[in-house]
């Protein structure tokens, strides 16, 4: 498998943790909108990461997430991943509620980026 660019990356991990509860939930997928927004201001070819999205099984989102991250990780600078952990926290808080798993993969990024 290949590397994807950040904000590949970063589009893919905002999807996992909107759909890892089960539930895509309107007000998640705005935050994912306002990320695109931010990172692709010209358009871009989002059409790969989503099929990739859709075969990958529920139980294989942590494993995902984790490839995702380190591609995220290889091609940002701290502050851009400070940015992708606020549109991740934003996300998780948009349906007024934050789920287990939510808060355990969130929590994961942290780990894998070394923040504090």
């Amino acid at each position: 498998m290949s590397r994807k660019n950040k904000d590949i990356a970063g589009f893919q991990i905002l999807n996992i943790l909107a759909e890892i509860d089960g539930d895509f939930d309107p007000k998640e997928g705005s935050v994912i909108i306002d990320y695109v927004g931010q990172n692709f201001p010209f358009g871009g070819n989002l059409e790969d990461a989503l099929e990739e999205l859709s075969i990958t099984s529920h139980d294989d989102y942590p494993i995902l997430l984790q490839k995702c991250a380190e591609d995220f990780y290889a091609d940002s600078t701290e502050k851009e991943r400070l940015e992708l952990l606020d549109f991740a926290i934003k996300l998780i808080k948009a349906d007024d509620k934050i789920d287990d798993e939510e808060n355990l993969l969130v929590n994961k990024l942290y780990q894998y980026w070394d923040i504090n």
